[in-house]
């Protein structure tokens, strides 16, 4: 190939990085730039070949100043702060959440399974679910789901505002994510108690109010906030099985390699896992108090089991395939 042939071919290439950088530099990019980074890479190798085959200067040249170009708009459009935090939360969780579907069906069975179990055998078997709850916990179940009693009731004597439940349950939520993935060092033993621990526990709730309580009651509280909740304990299990699954199956890896690389590919799924407990505490705070027809929770609580799943499902895979 000649070296007139060489830059005919590529200068498709070079011309749509022009485009793409000069709309990326603006502060509003009235088309969308997700194919930039692709772009970036071909022209890195074109690059590369100009100067392995001795093309004239005035080309390499062109390229080499695009290829900065390019890079500056890169690194700063993937500098930290909130557009990071953003795009961590919007792309990378759900790909790292697909990327690892196994672990997460694994988790998400583990952690249900039981639960329903619990829940079926409580009221036939009460004794069991009471050994676990134990005394005071049978006791603010029944002040919440009691026959007579409502759950606001509880969260205004309890914790005086809907503000001051929502600070109690975003550190609850978020600590027993972070505990959950802090098991996972001890080559995933932890996560997995954790994670089981909270599934027994969650179907002896169920079970015991099926018992003693009002049913409906606790299916219009959790019904909407439950989504995100649960979903996020079965993630943060998947962060904490990953990492310790690197360190029971390193590979060709050393222990120490393998347990670092497992981090970064588990950080998205914990942080991930953080803002869904947390956008819960929120849900719980706020939305599950309140008084509405048992008919409107359902329907909000569906809306939002829905959204998590099309999230996890689908929120990324535009940059996926544009990368």
């Amino acid at each position: 190939m000649t070296p007139a042939q060489f830059e005919k071919n590529i200068e498709p290439r070079w011309q749509k990085l022009e485009k793409l950088l000069t709309e990326a530099e603006k502060s509003k990019p009235a088309v969308a730039v997700e194919e930039l980074p692709a772009t970036f890479r071909q022209v890195c190798h074109d690059l590369s070949v100009a100067q392995h085959r001795m093309s004239p200067q005035r080309l390499t040249q062109k390229l080499n100043a695009l290829a900065i170009r390019a890079y500056r708009v890169l690194e700063r459009r993937s500098a930290g702060g909130w557009e990071a935090f953003v795009r961590l939360f919007l792309v990378q969780f759900p790909q790292a959440v697909r990327a690892e579907w196994k672990l997460f069906w694994w988790c998400t069975a583990l952690f249900y399974l039981p639960a329903v179990l619990i829940a079926v055998i409580t009221p036939a078997h009460p004794e069991w679910a009471m050994a676990l709850l134990g005394p005071d916990s049978m006791v603010q179940i029944e002040s919440m789901y009691g026959e007579s009693s409502k759950p606001s009731d509880y969260v205004r004597e309890n914790f005086g505002s809907e503000f001051a439940a929502f600070c109690f349950y975003i550190w609850n939520n978020v600590s027993i994510d972070f505990k959950t993935f802090a098991g996972g060092v001890l080559g995933g033993v932890g996560s997995l108690f954790v994670l089981l621990f909270n599934s027994i526990y969650l179907g002896a709730v169920f079970g015991y109010v099926h018992y003693s309580g009002n049913p409906m009651t606790l299916y219009t509280w959790v019904v909407a906030h439950g989504a995100p909740e649960l979903t996020g304990l079965v993630i943060s299990a998947m962060a904490g099985l990953r990492v310790g699954l690197s360190v029971l199956r390193p590979g060709r890896l050393e222990r120490r390699a393998a347990l670092v690389l497992a981090g970064r590919k588990a950080m998205p799924l914990l942080i991930g896992a953080a803002v869904l407990t947390s956008l819960a505490a929120v849900l719980e705070g706020f939305w599950s108090p309140l008084d509405l027809p048992p008919a409107m929770k359902f329907t909000a609580g569906g809306v939002c089991w829905l959204l998590v799943a099309v999230f996890l499902m689908f929120s990324g895979r535009r940059q996926a395939d544009a990368a």
